[in-house]
């Protein structure tokens, strides 16, 4: 089952390079021990799985983190300034965690598979030295680079990001590679994810220029760059430069609720996935931020008065009816 949304709406190339992903990581678990870890140069990574729930408390992680979700799902708790936080990063997303701050991890086996995977790499300090280096107007900051050091980053896995990986994993796979290269690769992979940051953190501050004129378009802006995550008023508002009452009371001069707002990008999304007819409930209501099919179904009947299956079989079937064969004229017509 795929549950990630870039998967579900980009072209074929982009599901193809994270098949050739996944087949790589598969050669490389099996080349080391099973569930263990290697290491080379700048970098060690862990395969991870899990056929049970597992809850991991870390008082203070001594390395940055690259995390790859292959299966299942990772919840992040941390205690910040805004109270207890959360992330949901689910299969095919990256999950970057700086190093230093302290972690509360939940790892959930996908339900249809059973089984929670993950490919970590963990990084040593020299990578960012030699970023900080190469790439001073991009590294303003200590830690990770680019990123923020106070908290972990959910990427999506764009197109640039799943190459940067493989090219990586497969200099693993290459008997002797020389530690240079396979420096390249990891310093090709961290530069991929920063940019990506980047350029999440520009479609942030785009949809923060609309929000004096239009809140609820920067509001639908931000969901709709990643619909699958457990969006809070306090994430979108922060993304916006803008303290959380400020946005409640700008949304509520508009007569809509942040809540509202959520909902109908989620609906938008679920309706379009639907109407392909490709894809299972539980697909689409993952690809929405749903947990639970049945609480997707729910609340999309309570919208739409039908089930997301009744309404997928609708629209399945008005485009049989749109493509089928017009019916032959009777003979005095043909006749004629």
């Amino acid at each position: 089952m795929t549950t990630q949304l870039t998967r579900l709406l980009e072209p074929s190339d982009h599901a193809q390079a994270w098949s050739a992903l996944r087949e790589a990581l598969a050669r490389l678990e099996r080349a080391s021990a099973a569930g263990g870890a290697g290491g080379a140069g700048l970098a060690r990574w862990i395969g991870v799985f899990s056929r049970s729930r597992d809850r991991v408390s870390i008082q203070r992680l001594s390395r940055p983190l690259i995390v790859l979700i292959l299966d299942g799902t990772k919840r992040i708790f941390l205690d910040g300034p805004d109270g207890n936080a959360r992330l949901v990063a689910r299969e095919g997303q990256i999950l970057l965690v700086p190093q230093g701050i302290p972690l509360e991890l939940v790892n959930e086996p996908d339900p249809e598979r059973g089984v929670y995977r993950a490919f970590t790499v963990e990084l040593l300090s020299e990578v960012d030295a030699r970023l900080q280096r190469r790439y001073p107007t991009l590294c303003v900051q200590r830690g990770l680079g680019g990123f923020e050091a106070d908290r972990p980053h959910l990427l999506r896995s764009a197109l640039p990001s799943i190459q940067a990986m493989i090219h990586l994993v497969s200099t693993l796979l290459l008997p002797g590679a020389h530690a240079l290269l396979l420096e390249h690769r990891l310093e090709d992979l961290v530069l991929t994810l920063l940019l990506q940051h980047r350029e999440q953190l520009e479609e942030g501050r785009a949809a923060a220029s609309t929000l004096a004129l239009d809140p609820t378009l920067a509001v639908r802006t931000l969901v709709r760059r990643d619909p699958a995550r457990p969006w809070a008023a306090q994430d979108v508002a922060r993304a916006l430069g803008v303290s959380n009452a400020t946005l409640r009371r700008r949304l509520g001069a508009k007569g809509v609720s942040f809540r509202a707002l959520l909902w109908k990008e989620r609906l938008e999304l679920a309706k379009t996935l639907l109407r392909s007819g490709r894809h299972g409930v539980l697909e689409v209501a993952t690809a929405c931020g749903y947990d639970s099919a049945s609480r997707f179904a729910e609340q999309f009947r309570r919208s739409e008065g039908v089930s997301p299956s009744e309404y997928r079989a609708q629209h399945r079937a008005g485009a049989n009816d749109c493509w089928s064969e017009p019916p032959e004229p009777p003979p005095a017509a043909r006749a004629g």
